[in-house]
């Protein structure tokens, strides 16, 4: 077996479900290891419980000290995970084995209650990991829900691994995979219609400037191949207090942490308004007044100069 990442060492390990039964996998599943320091030490003592009672694998193993351990190729399924028991979360389906739809990752952790904190080393080779591994398989780079995701073995087994995987930085995981998936100034299509603004700014050609947490999410969810270009510099209305409205060709993206102008079911200060219905339709409506108006203008001078 050739190492799926890089400078992973290959300590490999038979017990799998090979080709996961023809299911792909959809979740990466973090792991506590609840004793032992070393990837080395822990892909060992896996390994030998081939054709034992009780035979575990997992697919990744990170050591303190930073070092990855691959013990079973991506496209197979490891038992790492066990069975869902009660109480787990009711994104998984019942029907199919979780080990045939996740990757494991092992984190060793010499606590028993797994509440070691990931040294540096170790939480830098998680976080790429993570990101490599979602990457590959397209598995959604957020919390896990029906559609896919990242969580730890809790999600599965709150019964009996309710401390698994412990201690685990993630909201420094989220930001790691936010940065990571955010357009920057050197993506050949952004270069095209932004320059640097100064002052963590984006200044379009069309002279518009983005900012904060509006800028954050253009980033974050493709930026002009999905919302075009912004066409106005910020929008506070008086009536809406802490908001920022930045309209764009294709979207009205809204700064409104408090939720004020609209409640819809996503996280995160900034989301996108409705346009068949409340603020979002009218400003849309003044957008096309004002087009109509332009463009009447600009019919009118010219039939003027025609006459001329």
């Amino acid at each position: 077996m050739l190492p799926e990442q890089h400078g992973a060492i290959v300590i490999p390990n038979n017990n799998f479900f090979a080709h996961r039964d023809g299911f792909r996998p959809r979740y990466v599943i973090l792991h506590g290891s609840a004793g032992g320091r070393r990837a080395q030490d822990l892909a060992a003592y896996l390994a030998s419980t081939e054709g034992t009672l009780n035979p575990v694998s997992c697919h990744y193993i990170i050591g303190q000290d930073g070092a990855l351990v691959q013990c079973v190729s991506e496209r197979d399924g490891a038992w790492s995970n066990g069975q869902l028991t009660r109480g787990h979360d009711n994104f998984w389906n019942t029907s199919i084995n979780p080990n045939l739809l996740t990757i494991a990752i092992e984190h060793c952790k010499p606590s028993l209650d797994n509440s070691d904190a990931l040294t540096e080393p170790q939480q830098l080779t998680s976080f790429v990991l993570v990101y490599s591994i979602c990457q590959r398989w397209g598995i959604p780079m957020r919390k896990a829900d029906a559609g896919g995701g990242i969580t730890g073995h809790f999600s599965l087994d709150p019964i009996n691994r309710r401390r698994c995987p412990g201690n685990y930085p993630w909201e420094r995981l989220w930001t790691f995979l936010e940065d990571k998936k955010m357009l920057d100034l050197n993506d050949p299509v952004v270069r095209l219609f932004f320059t640097d603004g100064g002052h963590g700014t984006w200044r379009c050609k069309n002279g518009v400037i983005l900012q904060g947490a509006n800028l954050t999410f253009y980033r974050s969810h493709g930026g002009p191949s999905i919302f075009g270009l912004p066409l106005a510099n910020e929008i506070h209305l008086p009536q809406y207090p802490n908001t920022a409205i930045v309209p764009c060709e294709r979207a009205l993206i809204a700064y409104d942490p408090e939720r004020k102008i609209d409640s819809p079911p996503i996280h995160g200060p900034c989301y996108l308004l409705h346009i068949d219905s409340g603020l979002g339709q009218q400003l849309l409506l003044q957008r096309s007044n004002a087009l109509i108006h332009t463009l009447s203008t600009k019919l009118t001078q010219i039939h003027s100069l025609s006459e001329i």
